[in-house]
């Protein structure tokens, strides 16, 4: 069954008491619903295991070009990520092509980078300045084959509604976490107290969606943990691990 966004509002507020059962909102009340709604979909792209779609997007890598703007309008024309599972480069010129994953540099790990203008023919490695409204991807060392593309893999959080009547279609366990979390978000508006009942449920089902959300990922072993046996081995040291 399709929901729009009054929907949600309508029974959000039904939560509160604010209206009754089969009763219509304000349009004042409404609009304040959306607001809220919206300003928590802010608030949730911020936070990883709200997003549950993981989007690959490609884009041309220029030879000689070290660093790419990533953000609506810019080089890598998605909305900014603010988190990146992975980057990752497209040989072309193979049939078919041939995608191999770069390793991502942190912000120490790029400081520590001698020549930053160091040319190979392939990139290994990435690092994400995460500007704003524009971030920066910069790639290491900077590719001069041609025929390369870029992909990222980044999470993409659930966009803001435009309207009332924006339709609401998500996966299992959002709209009773939506509706839930709208209603106590909205209480102090109507100068009401949430009941903690109210407040437990809007945090179980935020549980439910970010179990949903979460994703299994390969198990690794930094390599600065791993020492040398007598065989020739590496072994894992726990005095060394994390």
């Amino acid at each position: 069954m399709a929901h729009t966004v009054r929907d949600i509002v309508t029974d959000a507020l039904l939560e509160l008491g604010v209206i009754a059962a089969g009763e219509v909102a304000t349009d004042a009340d409404a609009q304040l619903g959306l607001s809220s709604l919206n300003d928590l979909m802010d608030q949730w792209a911020a936070e990883r295991l709200q997003i549950y779609a993981l989007v690959r997007t490609t884009w041309t890598i220029v030879s000689g070009t070290q660093e790419y703007t990533v953000g609506t309008g810019g080089d890598v024309n998605i909305a900014r990520p603010i988190y990146i599972d992975h980057i990752n480069f497209v040989d072309t010129d193979p049939d078919p092509d041939i995608e191999y994953q770069l390793s991502h540099l942190t912000e120490d790990a790029w400081s520590r980078v001698p020549i930053k203008a160091l040319t190979s023919p392939f990139p290994t490695a990435w690092y994400y300045d995460s500007a704003y409204p524009l971030a920066t991807l910069s790639l290491w060392p900077v590719p001069t084959d041609t025929g390369l593309q870029g992909a990222i893999y980044a999470n993409t959080a659930v966009s803001e509604f435009a309207s009332l009547a924006t339709s609401v279609a998500l996966p299992p366990g959002y709209r009773r976490m939506l509706i839930k979390s709208v209603a106590v978000d909205m209480a102090s508006s109507f100068e009401r107290q949430a009941d903690p009942s109210l407040i437990m449920a809007a945090l179980e089902a935020k549980s439910v969606v970010k179990r949903s959300n979460k994703r299994l990922m390969d198990m690794r072993v930094d390599a600065g943990a791993l020492v040398q046996g007598r065989d020739g081995k590496f072994i894992y040291d726990i005095n060394v691990g994390p």
